[in-house]
């Protein structure tokens, strides 16, 4: 378990499929965050976790605070031999949306992400009209790498997509301005 100053990361169980299935109403913070959605049935959740769950190069945390599931986050499309990881993060509840609880997460998956799995470097792909979400990134001190234009269906409209990325070493130097 990883804590945060405000959020609590932790291994997701299969218990905690309910409510990830009950999360996934929210419809728009869904799309948002993953690119798409589609209805699915409880059972399919479970086989998704059941299948998942040996899989090394996905870690995935179910984000709490006080208790209450409100979205995850992890680290997918890792490349070990680079030291380069794909981040990913959902608050799907939208009671917890806009409180800083998603930056908490983001600072607590980058601490372990790059001081105990020693990862070199850690980048994310985010639609651009998600400006909520890239005020976010940058914050926290993720950088634009790059677009690629029109790759993504949202809101009736194709846009472009955003890539964001962070070294260690800018980790690092923003944890010696914090101290």
């Amino acid at each position: 378990m990883l804590k945060g100053d405000r959020v609590v990361l932790r291994a997701v169980e299969r218990d905690d499929m309910k409510r990830f299935h009950e999360l996934e109403r929210n419809v728009d913070l869904v799309v948002l965050a993953d690119g798409e959605w589609q209805p699915k049935p409880l059972a399919a959740f479970e086989k998704e976790f059941d299948k998942d769950i040996d899989r090394p190069e996905l870690s995935f945390f179910a984000i709490e605070v006080g208790g209450t599931l409100i979205g995850s986050c992890g680290l997918h499309h890792s490349q070990r031999r680079n030291g380069s990881t794909e981040f990913g993060i959902g608050i799907y509840d939208p009671a917890y949306i806009g409180q800083g609880y998603g930056s908490d997460a983001l600072r607590t998956l980058l601490r372990w992400a790059f001081e105990i799995q020693n990862w070199r470097r850690v980048h994310l792909r985010t639609l651009a009209c998600n400006e909520r979400a890239i005020r976010t990134y940058t914050k926290v001190g993720f950088v634009e790498e790059g677009r690629l234009r029109q790759q993504d269906f949202f809101g009736g409209r194709y846009v472009d997509e955003v890539v964001m990325g962070m070294l260690r070493s800018e980790w690092d130097a923003l944890q010696e301005a914090r101290a």
